[in-house]
């Protein structure tokens, strides 16, 4: 059921400037006629102290978020509506199904970064989700060509990909710009830096050492392509975006060994997880041990992934976002 409308709703701003300001990559106003929407307005009315026109970009703002809200704006002055600063409303991009490295870690970097990425007007989420994508190509060559210093830093930029892979993730939470298109396009590039990585560093390995370490990579691929294709399939079915999150639980309480196993699994085989542990193994020249953990817990992502996919969906799991 939808809210009950409880009629006409009045926000007022010193002066046009004031309306237009920008709040984490959205025109005040706008938050304002969301914020109202939201909590049921029938009608909006925005009052400009100087009487002012509205900035385009606020007035296209205010048209996407408005929904089914009627809304004037006139000159005069009124009741001021409290808005949340651009910080505050960053910080509650967080996703439940975080894991430890991303919440501790990953997120308030990220989280950093997309406060001053929304500073930079016209700036979308689908421009820092083809920028993180295009960090895939010097990462690929430097693996591939770049010998131990190269290893190194394809280790670093696989890391870097991870955590500016939140960015774009709450650049469209803040901005209200959430779609199963965006979810869709952001998780195939994510999975398509993951399965470049794992490739470039198994190929590097096999013409270095010469060993069964090659073929140890090759299974964590092969894992990894049948993995997601199952996870495509389950998605398709189901009619929702793409995303990593389809057999996540939400994070909280740990009940039983049911619920431990769960959790053990989904940190041990986060992406965020294994980015950081590649780069600090590769770091001491341990690079052949991150692959072999990497195709081992390759084994149990797999038989959990093949298990959850026959099973029907537990409450608890959380869809893409």
């Amino acid at each position: 059921m939808g809210r009950k409308k409880t009629g006409e709703s009045v926000a007022a701003f010193p002066s046009a400037a004031a309306a237009d300001r920008p709040i984490a990559g959205v025109a005040a106003a706008a938050r304002a006629v969301r914020a109202l929407a939201d909590e049921g307005a029938a009608s909006i009315v925005l009052r400009i102290g100087d009487g002012a026109a509205l900035a385009d970009g606020t007035e296209k703002d205010i048209e996407r978020l408005r929904g089914t809200t009627p809304v004037q704006v006139e000159a005069g002055n009124g009741p001021e509506i409290a808005l949340p600063g651009a910080w505050q409303i960053i910080r509650a991009t967080g996703k439940p199904g975080d894991g430890l490295v991303s919440r501790w870690l990953n997120r308030p970097i990220s989280q950093r970064v997309t406060w001053l990425v929304l500073a930079i007007r016209g700036i979308r989420p689908i421009h820092v989700t083809i920028f993180n994508a295009l960090l895939a190509v010097p990462m690929f060559l430097l693996l591939l060509f770049g010998g131990r210093g190269g290893l190194i830093l394809g280790a670093i930029l696989f890391h870097a990909a991870s955590v500016l892979d939140g960015v774009d993730g709450e650049m469209a939470r803040a901005t209200f710009r959430t779609s199963a298109d965006g979810a869709t396009l952001d998780s195939l590039v994510d999975m398509s830096i993951n399965f470049l990585f794992v490739l470039g560093l198994t190929i590097h390995l096999a013409l270095r050492d010469h060993d069964a370490i090659g073929w140890i990579g090759v299974w964590a691929i092969v894992a990894m392509i049948v993995g997601n294709v199952l996870i495509g399939r389950r998605v398709r079915a189901q009619g929702g975006p793409l995303g990593f999150d389809l057999f996540k639980r939400s994070s909280g309480r740990i009940r039983g060994a049911v619920d431990l196993i769960y959790w053990v699994v989904q940190v041990i085989s986060s992406r965020d997880f294994f980015a950081l542990l590649f780069m600090l193994l590769t770091l001491v020249g341990l690079e052949r041990v991150a692959l072999s953990i990497f195709a081992g817990v390759a084994v149990i992502w797999f038989l959990y992934v093949v298990t959850a996919s026959l099973l029907p969906a537990p409450r608890r799991y959380r869809g893409a976002a």
